[in-house]
């Protein structure tokens, strides 16, 4: 699905692609479960959330799951993130659109967010900006300031 999406935007001509991960691969193992993403819906808008996608930093200190409430391109999305399991937070409060994350370093990810603009059609959000996140002391610490759409 990823591979679909990232073939419409090329398409579009408009959407850079996310970071490339600077990090080795490493096996985190399943990351969180199921019931504890599932338990994090309840800080979300109402909707039929569900997951898309999810990953690790290097370390496994830093993971996320993607979650998204429709099957549209431009369905509101959000990313979870989690500390050795343990819920840390969203770098933002309301979900939006075109999220994809990467880990990046050891310890570290980066959210991009992207937005439509003008005459954008839904597969082709011209809008881009990403942001740092890792983990501090327990506490999803977000490095950069959020994009504005």
């Amino acid at each position: 699905m990823l591979l679909a999406v990232a073939i419409s935007a090329a398409g579009c001509g408009a959407s850079p692609p996310a970071p490339e991960p600077t990090s080795s691969a490493t096996d985190c193992g399943p990351g969180p479960a199921a019931q504890d993403v599932e338990a994090e819906y309840a800080l979300l808008p109402p909707g039929p959330w569900r997951e898309v996608g999810r990953g690790s930093a290097a370390d496994c200190g830093l993971q996320w799951v993607v979650v998204t409430s429709g099957d549209q391109p431009d369905s509101p999305q959000q990313v979870l993130f989690f500390g050795e399991g343990v819920p840390v937070g969203s770098p933002t409060i309301d979900p939006r659109p075109y999220i994809t994350v990467t880990p990046q370093g050891e310890h570290d990810a980066v959210v991009q967010y992207q937005w439509r603009q003008g005459q954008d059609e839904p597969c082709c959000p011209s809008g881009s900006g990403s942001v740092r996140v890792t983990i501090e002391d327990g506490r999803l610490t977000v490095l950069d300031p959020i994009p504005n759409e």
